[in-house]
């Protein structure tokens, strides 16, 4: 039965230690710095203890685990989320011949914080994948400490969204090398992302309707789905857009797929050949440091913002999951978007009669008249007699 027992470090620090009998009938113990982390430990294993061989599963390093869990992860997640997986597993190779009951939270901690001073999106990615894997080898029967789930990942600074007048859209569109600079402009003009712009075909263009449908996006030169059920969605096209891509439909390369922004071979764009050979050249000639293309997405909610677009509507232009995501992005857009309600409050609450604007306000000392009715009581106010006027038969 395994239960819980306090201690003191030298320095006077005080520390809680698990002691139990596996079920192999030797004794093991485990400290804890909190209390709490104890107590749930020692319910953790009495569970387990109630379960018996039922719920045991053999002891297992990290490195083999993660072998037979990467396999099974392949075959419910994009090619694009496995390989980012697989860009992150690197740096959990100081655990590789750790035991799955051995990952001390502590010493994950410590190793995030590490990676977050070098790469601070990378830490919180390998954060991640950390508690996916542990989640399921737990689900699997073995021993996990729950303090993993609970650490959180260091704080990155998020990157700050940039604004573009129409102006500057249409010079670094100039500065892109033909006929990519039509890729600019839509993409200011639109919303859709990098990828949604690669995998655009024919098929997904209605220019009677002024509208394109987004089903796909780009990795690395192929064409995948689209991640979520808000990506999946109808754009419609202002008459400027239109034009855009009429004329983006007349310039670009002849291709196969029907692809509106095909490579020079008519193949797919890759994001990266993209990015260093046509786009960043473009932002150095322009002038724009520091420009990335995602913030011709963010010009888009600007514009739309500053057109009066409703958030529900920008949320379904944009693909966002919900209007929340919307608003956490672009509400400081909308300062005044208020405004107007009050004035209508105003209007609805203006006096409309006569009586009722010559009216005397609170602090006025004018008696109400007394009427007939009231004259009989001792104080002017004896409720009404409602039987004078009942009508005789």
């Amino acid at each position: 039965m395994a239960h819980v027992e306090s201690y003191r470090l030298r320095d006077g620090g005080k520390r809680y230690r698990v002691r139990w009998l596996g079920p192999d009938g030797r004794a093991h113990s485990r400290s804890f710095v909190l209390k709490k982390d104890a107590d749930r430990f020692v319910l953790e294993q009495q569970r387990r203890a109630s379960l018996g061989a039922l719920y045991q599963a053999p002891s297992e390093t990290f490195g083999d685990f993660v072998a037979g869990w990467l396999d099974r992860y392949a075959r419910r997640v994009r090619p694009s989320t496995l390989a980012r997986v697989r860009e992150v597993l690197p740096h959990l190779g100081v655990f590789r011949s750790v035991a799955l009951d051995e990952i001390w939270p502590a010493v994950v901690e410590d190793h995030v914080a590490a990676l977050a001073g070098r790469a601070p999106r990378q830490a919180e990615l390998t954060l991640r994948v950390l508690k996916q894997v542990l989640a399921n080898a737990k689900e699997r029967g073995h021993l996990v400490d729950e303090g993993v789930f609970r650490l959180k990942s260091p704080r990155r600074d998020q990157p700050e969204m940039r604004f573009l007048d129409w102006d500057e859209v249409e010079d670094i569109a100039a500065d892109t090398v033909a006929p990519y600079g039509n890729m600019v402009l839509l993409a200011a003009l639109t919303g859709l992302r990098q990828g949604e712009l690669f995998a655009l075909r024919d098929r997904n263009v209605d220019l009677a309707a002024l509208t394109v449908q987004v089903e796909h996006g780009a990795y690395q030169g192929e064409l995948v789905p689209v991640k979520t059920r808000a990506s999946r969605r109808r754009v419609d096209l202002s008459n400027t857009a239109a034009r855009v891509l009429r004329r983006q439909l007349l310039a670009r390369q002849p291709n196969e797929r029907g692809l509106v922004f095909p490579s020079p071979r008519g193949e797919v764009l890759n994001g990266d050949n993209f990015r260093h050979r046509i786009f960043r050249p473009a932002v150095r000639r322009s002038r724009m440091t520091g420009l990335r293309f995602h913030d011709l997405r963010h010009t888009y909610a600007a514009l739309m913002v500053a057109a009066g677009a409703h958030p529900k509507y920008l949320q379904a232009q944009m693909g966002h999951s919900s209007i929340r995501v919307t608003l956490d992005l672009y509400g400081h857009l909308y300062p005044d978007a208020n405004r107007g309600v009050l004035e209508s409050l105003d209007a609805l609450t203006t006096p409309s009669t006569p009586h009722r604007a010559n009216a005397p306000d609170a602090t006025s000392k004018e008696k109400v008249p007394v009427t007939r009715d009231f004259e009989s009581g001792s104080d002017g106010t004896r409720t009404r007699d409602l039987r004078r006027d009942r009508p005789a038969f």
